[in-house]
């Protein structure tokens, strides 16, 4: 999809990714020049909208916003990839905003990275535009406000309704208003490569068995999978780094090479890899190029 199904409004540049979906009513409007870039297999839902004035917004691979949502730049947004932000979230980069890779905001939160209300005439004091930092795989649940000024650690949970207004550490659940972290809750445990890469080949058994046009197969060697497409399109994990890397210098132009160890990718742009990494990206595994 094209920058042209995107409603644009005053002096701007919008550059549009490959294999990116485009919502009705899509909506960019510059109130001074700047630049919005969109990457590939991006999903932008109907009315959503971006007011720039003047900061330059970067949307990365594969992430979603749904409907309704809007993002507000003047100092600049970094959205990073796989990232997901449900229906009427409200993305403030007055004051700058920095959401790293495998967000997820639910709907109905807001982040402000500005505040202003009363008359400065009048005394007010309540005004001010600071960065706000969202480290990579915290998820907002939903209906959560984040504060200027606020940074969140890297796999922190907030529950429905938090209410951050302060830092929040890494690896943690927080709750209430204003949020609090809740002591020995946590979401995540460990699980070792070999784990990691049973789990894979489970999930791309899931693809090879689904009935499709091309019937994908799968092929196992050693640590490397491989799901068939069709006789052109493939795409091979590996478990280990050292073999990726190797594999990555000698890539066929039709195959997608993921790694397990390091979550990275490298893009074919084809069918098949569209359709096996979108498969895992959900709550899956999720790769990044």
């Amino acid at each position: 999809m094209t920058a042209e199904k995107i409603q644009q409004k005053g002096e701007g540049m919008i550059q549009v990714g490959n294999a990116t979906s485009i919502g009705e009513n899509v909506q960019v409007i510059f109130l001074r020049p700047a630049t919005v870039q969109i990457g590939d297999y991006v999903s932008l839902g109907d009315g959503v909208k971006l007011v720039v004035d003047g900061g330059d917004v970067r949307i990365g691979d594969w992430t979603t916003l749904h409907s309704d949502t809007l993002v507000l730049s003047k100092t600049g947004v970094e959205i990073g990839q796989h990232c997901w932000f449900g229906q009427n979230t409200v993305l403030d980069g007055t004051g700058g905003l920095t959401i790293e890779n495998g967000v997820r905001v639910g709907m109905y939160s807001q982040l402000w990275s500005h505040v202003a209300a009363g008359e400065q005439i009048e005394g007010c004091t309540l005004f001010g535009e600071r960065p706000i930092h969202v480290e990579s795989d915290v998820w907002l649940v939903g209906s959560c406000i984040v504060a200027s000024g606020v940074r969140i650690g890297r796999r922190t949970v907030a529950l429905i309704g938090s209410n951050l207004t302060k830092d929040a550490p890494a690896e943690v659940v927080l709750a209430g208003s204003p949020a609090k972290v809740k002591d020995g809750l946590s979401f995540y445990k460990p699980v070792t490569l070999d784990e990691k890469f049973e789990m894979l080949a489970g999930w791309l058994g899931q693809i090879a068995g689904m009935p499709t046009m091309d019937a994908p197969s799968l092929e196992r060697d050693g640590d490397a999978i491989t799901v068939h497409w069709d006789d052109v399109e493939k795409v091979t994990f590996y478990k280990h780094a050292a073999d990726y890397d190797k594999a990555v210098v000698n890539r066929p132009g039709k195959t997608t090479l993921g790694c397990v160890e390091n979550k990275r990718y490298v893009k074919a742009m084809t069918g098949a890899e569209r359709g096996v990494l979108k498969f895992l990206a959900g709550n899956k595994a999720r790769f990044y190029a």
